[in-house]
């Protein structure tokens, strides 16, 4: 424990509080035995004075001469005073026959009613007031009229009481302990002049050796101290002077050290300057050489991409011509080979942007099942064709509702998956999902892709992801590959916050681990999924395969409130068929040669329960038939879809149309304003406010929304930001300034704002954000957010689906590769119409567009290329055109962070071969 006491401080207490102790302790001592004697010395006073007295009473009253005894008490009170107070006789019966003082009160001095005389003195205190009461003895008395005691030889004729003053004792006592209390502080100050005497013989040198240290401390090792102290501080004295001489030998010793390494590193230091001026130059040289390598990657693509997607149309175009066998099959050789190539092409692009920095993630709302679903789902077709089974696992706490790239996970999945394909014959292949935790930076998600494949070598899996590296050198030969995939991977999972790795053996199979980060999404993407139908039902889960089984029993219990029995053979379900259950799933592998087994399953299920669904490793059509056709209520395929397997569970149950079910979105009252220059995406947001029974005012620029806001009162305010004229910060900020509209909620809507550009939309006044493209569940839920409970709010979820059923066959062109026709319809609300005007208006803006690129390159205008690409991006988020959306994009996110567009060249290029492949394939359609 460190002390916070000086040495002059502890001198002090050293010496001063020992004489303060024994001090304290002699005059208590002292002071208890002189009270003491005074308190005895007055008691004895007062017995002496009494007992003559009380003889002297006793003969008095024994002649009953009273007046004799009143002078002789007169007498003694005088000669005792001040230490008499009174002098009285009491009889035997307490009565006064006596007293000295008239004016005192006898009642505290004679003896109580009923109590009895001692035969001895005794002495009392009260207070300040000493009594000595001496009992008066004498022969026996003739006379009757005294109240006397009789005893055997004498008798008592009463007592006398002497009242005695302390005052005087008590004086003398208080003048004992000044006298005390004045020889203490007379001591304390002799202790204190003594102490500070010997401090200041040993403080004083200790100071002045301590300056002498200081000075050495400082560099002056010259320095030294000759006084003459006590001889302990000798001692330290000369260990000083031996200590500073040793110092000033050491430094005139590191003084030359010094001088000869100065020499030696100024001489490294010009070596040094001379490599760093050839490293300088050699680094130049290696820019310029990767600013090479990726011009040539960006004019390569170009050129390569342009004859691949001319390959690609004209197969499509001649595969809609009659053919013979042998030609559809050599133009689907023709086909699969582009895809490949195109493929190659991707993944060395990719690896080229990724190795420069140049990759950008995205942060959208996406759903974790859905995104896990959709890759299997891609990825089942070829798995069931090289005849091995594929497992499906999510944890139940993994939350669902996210915000990152859901493309990219896609992406490292798939190339997972496709490696585990590959090399894997027979057995199974699984992927499972978990749940790691959460903090302030997201929830972290780790995905497990193991399979029962070859296995790679220990002595290769250092190297497997580095750049054009495979498990083994025959593999090029014998599957085929670039060596890119889990490279590329490797720098995607860093980028979403993780890591990946690998355990393997060789023949023994694989297990790739890898983690992300991402940050949760407060609103809801994936539509709700409706189990109140069979809340309670009894199900029996017939599967051989322990895996698949234990799958579908966890999604079951996850989602549903079914009460679910499992088994595993032939013999447990024909055993427990025999009780009543209100479904029966078989999940079972088959192929064409082994469905007779599983038909004879549905038919001996289908005796005993009405509702039998089958679930198949397949996604054969005629396979699914054959199984209906057996009594199969429902045939679903592996691997385990939720949303697939629980609607098919729920469909027998329901007794009412699903667009029945729900009740639409009313808002009716709600007045807002849209604010945007692209006239499509004003057309789309107005169009979906419409359905939702909102009045929606129209705004091309910020000026006019400012103009507007002053006249009208809204609700709500959804402005783009990038618009000409004036931009949507500075007209939110006017509006925020002086309108009637300054304390309703602002929404952004723009296509991509970056980190610092979301900060700054928040900083000016909006009060959320609403990436493009439109999604119409979280457009509600901004509308129900800001628009508090004063609106008829409930899901719509059935009347979109509802009213995409209703939007009819798909159009002819919706089959072109960059065409996603789904997503066309829900961006436009399920209206077909709406989505081919959305399309046409797109198509007919591309000259423009191509106009406005081509002149900002041709001038080198950052800013004109910028506002075309923004402009053509937020209209892509409405037409179903992912691929074209996301490179446009990724161009707007690296020309707003490096503003030079020779970094976006590559993108730039590739862009307007897809806008000019688009175009020219968009003259044969029926758009209008």
């Amino acid at each position: 424990m460190k002390s916070h006491l000086s040495m002059r401080h502890w001198a002090f207490v050293v010496i001063i509080l020992p004489t303060l102790f024994i001090s304290l302790i002699l005059g208590s001592i002292l002071i208890y035995k002189r009270h003491t004697e005074l308190e005895n010395v007055l008691i004895e006073r007062g017995l002496s004075l009494a007992e003559p007295l009380a003889m002297l009473a006793g003969k008095s009253i024994q002649q009953q001469d009273n007046e004799f005894l009143s002078r002789s008490l007169d007498l003694a009170h005088r000669r005792g005073s001040p230490a008499v107070n009174n002098i009285s006789v009491f009889t035997a019966d307490h009565s006064l026959l006596v007293s000295t003082n008239e004016h005192v009160d006898i009642r505290e001095t004679k003896l109580s009613k009923g109590k009895t005389v001692s035969s001895k003195s005794t002495v009392e205190r009260y207070g300040d007031i000493v009594f000595v009461r001496t009992p008066i003895w004498g022969e026996n008395l003739d006379s009757s009229k005294a109240f006397v005691i009789k005893g055997d030889d004498r008798t008592l004729y009463g007592y006398l009481v002497l009242e005695l003053s302390r005052n005087k004792v008590l004086l003398q006592q208080q003048s004992s302990l000044l006298l005390m209390i004045s020889i203490l502080i007379i001591a304390l100050f002799v202790s204190f002049a003594f102490a500070q005497y010997f401090i200041k013989r040993l403080i004083n040198p200790i100071h002045r050796i301590n300056n002498v240290i200081a000075k050495i401390v400082q560099g002056d090792t010259k320095v030294r101290s000759t006084e003459l102290y006590l001889a302990e501080l000798n001692t330290l004295r000369d260990g000083i002077n031996t200590l500073g001489k040793k110092i000033h030998l050491a430094n005139e010793q590191a003084e030359h050290n010094i001088s000869e390494h100065t020499q030696e590193l100024t001489q490294t230091v010009e070596l040094l300057e001379i490599q760093n001026v050839e490293l300088s130059i050699a680094r130049k040289d290696a820019q310029t050489a990767n600013n090479v390598k990726s011009q040539f990657l960006a004019n390569m693509s170009h050129e390569l991409r342009t004859p691949l997607n001319g390959v690609l149309g004209f197969t499509r175009q001649l595969k809609k011509t009659p053919l013979n066998d042998n030609q559809s099959d050599f133009l689907e050789t023709i086909e699969s080979s582009a895809k490949n190539l195109l493929r190659i092409i991707n993944d060395i692009l990719d690896f080229s942007k990724l190795d420069a920095g140049k990759m950008e993630l995205e942060s959208i709302p996406f759903s974790l099942r859905d995104t896990v679903n959709d890759v299997m789902t891609l990825m089942a077709p070829t798995i069931f064709d090289r005849g091995i089974d594929v497992h499906l696992g999510v944890e139940s706490s993994t939350p669902d509702s996210l915000r990152g790239d859901p493309d990219r996970i896609k992406q490292v999945l798939l190339n997972l998956m496709g490696n585990a394909l590959k090399f894997t014959h027979q057995g199974f292949i699984r992927l499972d999902v978990q749940y790691k935790g959460g903090d302030e930076h997201g929830h972290k998600i780790k995905f497990v892709v193991s399979d029962t494949g070859i296995g790679i070598d220990k002595t290769v899996i250092q190297k497997l992801f580095s750049v054009f590296e495979q498990a083994d050198s025959s593999v090029t030969r014998r599957f085929g590959g670039t060596g890119l995939g889990l490279n590329i991977c490797k720098k995607l999972i860093e980028a979403m916050g993780g890591n990946i790795s690998v355990k393997s053996e060789k023949d023994q199979g694989s297990s790739f681990y890898f983690d992300i980060v991402v940050k949760e999404n407060n609103i809801s993407v994936a539509e709700p999924i409706d189990v109140a139908d069979i809340a309670g039902k009894r199900i029996l889960v017939f599967d051989n395969n322990d895996q698949s089984l234990n799958d579908i029993n966890l999604l079951l219990s996850d989602f549903t409130e079914l009460q679910i029995t499992t088994c595993e053979n032939q013999a447990n379900f024909s055993k427990w068929l025999k009780e009543p259950f209100d479904v029966v799933l078989i999940s079972r592998n088959v192929s064409p040669s082994t469905i007779g087994l599983l038909q004879q399953f549905v038919s001996e299920a289908k005796e005993n329960c009405e509702n039998v669904i089958a679930m198949i490793g397949s996604i054969s059509p005629n396979l699914k038939e054959a199984l209906i056709g057996s009594g199969a209520t429902a045939c679903v395929s592996k691997p385990i879809n939720h949303k697939k397997l629980i609607d098919s569970l729920s469909a027998p149950f329901r007794t009412y149309q699903q667009t029945e079910q729900t009740k639409s979105i009313s808002f009716n009252g709600l007045k807002v304003l849209a604010v945007d220059d692209n006239k499509s995406n004003l057309k789309l947001l107005t169009t979906i406010l419409t359905e939702m029974s909102v009045v929606a005012d129209t705004a091309y620029d910020g000026l006019q929304a400012v103009e507007m806001a002053k006249k009208y009162r809204y609700d709500a305010i959804f402005m783009d930001v990038q618009m000409p004229i004036m931009d949507g910060i500075t007209a939110c900020r006017e509006i925020r300034s002086s309108s009637l509209n300054e304390d309703i909620p602002i929404i952004s809507v723009t296509a991509h704002a970056t980190a610092d550009e979301q900060v700054t939309i928040s900083e000016c006044g909006f009060n959320d954000y609403l990436a493009k493209p439109i999604d119409e569940q979280v457009l509600r839920q901004i509308l129900i957010e800001f628009s508090g409970d004063a609106y008829n709010v409930s899901n719509n979820k059935a009347a979109k689906q509802d009213a995409v059923l209703k939007s009819g066959a798909a159009p002819d062109f919706a089959g072109f590769h960059h065409i996603n026709w789904p997503m066309a319809l829900e961006r436009a609300a399920g209206k077909r119409d709406l989505a081919v005007q959305m399309l046409d208006m797109l198509i007919k803006s591309i000259p423009d567009t191509v106009d406005q690129i081509n002149g900002g390159l041709a001038s080198n205008s950052v800013d004109d290329v910028l506002t075309a690409v923004h402009k053509f991006h937020g209209a892509c988020c409405y037409t179903g055109l992912p691929k074209i959306k996301s490179l446009a994009e990724q161009i707007e996110i690296n020309l707003k962070a490096n503003r030079q567009i020779k970094n976006v060249e590559p993108e730039l290029f590739e862009l307007l071969d897809e806008i000019e492949l688009l175009r020219n394939e968009s003259m044969s359609w029926q758009l209008s």
